[in-house]
């Protein structure tokens, strides 16, 4: 887990694929993208420089001509043109663009004539820098490999396996970082092998290394995609492009890939921004959304707030139902190497990125997830990192779920039962012999009211039904906590007060569920309107309280079905603009807030924050804020809308913060 102060920032971009300035060096690819590739690496020099990292490691695939090829100087000069104006060292990691091919077995020629060779490396180091290397920075260790030469059968491979060995034996007990362009693996250490992955017995001797020399972290691109394992203790990273997607992996979603088979999808372009602490680090995942900079342009201002994470230290917040999948796999029909000749199957981490950009610590499950051993093992690598899960069961499980509670419980920050209050004198032993060191929180749901599903809980104002359960012989000793619901149409900031009111003094901790699926389809406008206002108002009250767990139930966006509503991500993992919100609160309130007063006229509602003094302004429609009740004069304070992060219109068009200035 991470902890303690951060120490140092350092940044990683990757697959950047600059070429020379005619153009035309990338076969195969539409103009547009060649194009857009110098004015996109120009965009992420300006921010890099606003953000002013100690450092930046770039992870290969630098140009996009190979060594030998004509445009390959050329295409070189045009990447110093652009990186020179970087305001800190900048660290290169040869990608197979820049040096050749990895080997694979099937290879005919022209495969072969593009393998990683002596020579190649030659023209690589001609034109930037030594292809394996360390440095040192604040008593941390950087290690850049070349990941081509690794299953070779070159002299460089054993020459390169023997230093880095050597030198990893001889700083046992450091930090460490290690950067390659291949990653080890994208989803299992056993997965088969392929084009984009290292093979073996490659990535045994690599996985060792990490195990052995307790590597903190170990960076890699050329996928152009997001993923990340946890190998021991080893955090491995596979880092997008700023430039474009690999549109094969478009394969991971259930929607129709955008414009150019999902290559221009903006919002999965970025890089990596990494906050090393004094225990661990945190890597923030920045997205560019594809913009660019042209060539003596200045970028504008952006966003002001600081960065979040779901795993920074003392990290309380709003937490997520993951109703829908969260962790499924995909086969990826990538046509390279010896790919289509198997099955290629990867796990989608977009919806763990968005997790952990919003800064979302505390996820609901249900307790298959735990019972699946895939998925479950996933929970325990994120539980091992700090995320908090609940997992839900109807009644006692049995069978394998039953099995996993008993075997992996010890992961959970709670198991939630589910039954109507009346079957609580019945389940209390039996969930007591199952509870081992897991806190139960009881949902008592009622059965007489519709809802997306069974699990809405007790109503808000249910003093009454906590102390008769309460009552019962054992259920002090069994039950943890109790579920509240706060239905669609429900203020989430006075149903919240309340809640807290019913349990007070009882010793009981709250899971309070916030319900935006909806029974009727709804006007557009009119449900993205009220669902913004509804989650700025329902994480500003967890903010509030931070003895309570408060869920919302739209993570992704239900358009299919009995049910409806908005999400805060689309069906491709991006972000929408009530991700927008989670993030922006979370990151203009890292230490919390209390309530004051609320206030309520036709043009829309307030919440009053006594620490930070403050409000949270919800309008109805787009409004001059003078209108609305408890607003403050339009000079006071820093005005953020929460949906763009940045000063608020002079007429409100979404849920804004009003903070001291």
């Amino acid at each position: 887990m991470v902890t303690g102060q951060r120490l140092f920032t350092f940044a990683v971009i990757a697959d950047t694929h600059v070429t020379e300035a005619e153009a035309m060096a990338i076969s195969g690819f539409d103009i547009d993208t060649i194009k857009l590739g110098a004015a996109r690496s120009r965009y992420v020099v300006d921010r890099l420089n606003s953000l002013k990292p100690d450092f930046v490691v770039h992870l290969g695939d630098i140009v996009h001509p190979v060594p030998g090829s004509p445009a390959y100087e050329d295409s070189a000069a045009r990447f110093h043109e652009l990186y020179e104006d970087l305001d800190c060292p900048l660290y290169l990691v040869a990608g197979n663009h820049d040096i050749g091919e990895k080997a694979f077995p099937g290879q005919g020629p022209q495969e072969a004539r593009a393998t990683v060779s002596d020579d190649k490396i030659a023209i690589y180091e001609s034109q930037f820098q030594t292809h394996y290397y360390s440095f040192e920075h604040r008593d941390c260790l950087f290690v850049i490999i070349n990941g081509m030469i690794v299953n070779s059968g070159l002299a460089c491979e054993e020459a390169q396996r023997h230093w880095l060995e050597t030198l990893l034996g001889e700083n046992q007990g450091r930090r460490i970082f290690i950067f390659s362009h291949y990653p080890p693996y994208l989803s299992r250490a056993d997965e088969t092998q392929h084009y984009d992955a290292t093979d073996e017995p490659g990535r045994s001797w690599l996985l060792g290394l990490f195990e052995r020399y307790a590597v903190e972290a170990y960076y890699a691109g050329h996928v152009h995609n997001f993923f990340f394992n946890r190998h021991g203790t080893t955090n491995c990273y596979v880092l997008p492009s700023p430039s474009f997607l690999r549109h094969d992996y478009h394969e991971l979603f259930r929607v129709e890939p955008d414009a150019k088979q999902g290559r221009h999808d903006g919002a999965k372009l970025g890089y990596a921004v990494v906050d090393v602490h004094h225990q661990g680090h945190l890597n923030h995942t920045l997205r560019t959304y594809g913009r660019c900079l042209e060539s003596g342009e200045t970028a504008p201002a952006e966003n002001p707030l600081p960065r979040v994470h779901a795993l920074q230290p003392n990290r309380h917040g709003v937490g997520l139902y993951l109703r829908q999948p969260w962790c499924d796999s995909a086969d990826i029909p990538t046509p390279w190497g010896l790919d289509a000749f198997r099955r290629k199957r990867i796990r989608n981490d977009y919806p763990l990125m968005a997790l952990w950009e919003m800064g979302v610590l505390d996820l609901r499950v249900p307790l298959d997830d735990l019972a699946d051993p895939e998925t479950g093992a996933r929970m325990a690598e994120l539980a091992a990192l700090g995320h908090r899960f609940t997992a839900y069961s109807y009644g006692l499980p049995t069978g394998a779920t039953a099995e996993a509670l008993k075997s992996k419980g010890g992961i959970l920050a709670a198991w939630e039962v589910i039954a109507p209050i009346t079957s609580a004198p019945d389940l209390l032993a039996p969930m007591a012999a199952l509870k081992g060191s897991t806190p139960i929180v009881f949902n008592a749901h009622r059965a007489s009211v519709e809802a997306f599903s069974s699990s809405h809980g007790l109503q808000a104002d249910a003093r009454d039904a906590v102390e008769a359960l309460l009552a019962q012989d054992g259920a002090q000793e069994v039950i943890d906590g109790l579920v509240f619901g706060i239905a669609w149409q429900e203020a989430p900031a006075a149903a919240i007060a309340a809640i807290r009111h019913s349990i007070e003094g009882f010793g009981l901790k709250a899971a309070v569920h916030v319900q935006f699926a909806h029974r009727k389809p709804l006007d557009r406008g009119e449900t993205e309107r009220h669902d913004a206002n509804r989650i700025a108002e329902a994480v500003v009250s967890s903010l509030a309280n931070d003895s309570m767990t408060v869920f919302l139930d739209n993570f992704t966006g239900i358009d299919r079905g009995y049910y409806f509503s908005g999400g805060l991500v689309d069906r491709l993992y991006n972000p929408l603009a009530g991700a927008c919100i989670v993030r922006h609160l979370h990151a203009a309130l890292p230490e919390g807030c209390d309530l004051g007063e609320l206030g309520e006229n036709e043009h829309g509602r307030a919440v009053a924050l006594s620490r930070p003094v403050g409000v949270l302004l919800l309008p109805a429609t787009n409004c001059d804020p003078a209108v609305l009740p408890g607003a403050p004069p339009r000079d006071a304070g820093r005005w953020i809308d929460l949906v763009s992060g940045e000063a608020s219109p002079a007429r409100l068009t979404g849920p804004t913060l009003v903070l001291p200035n």
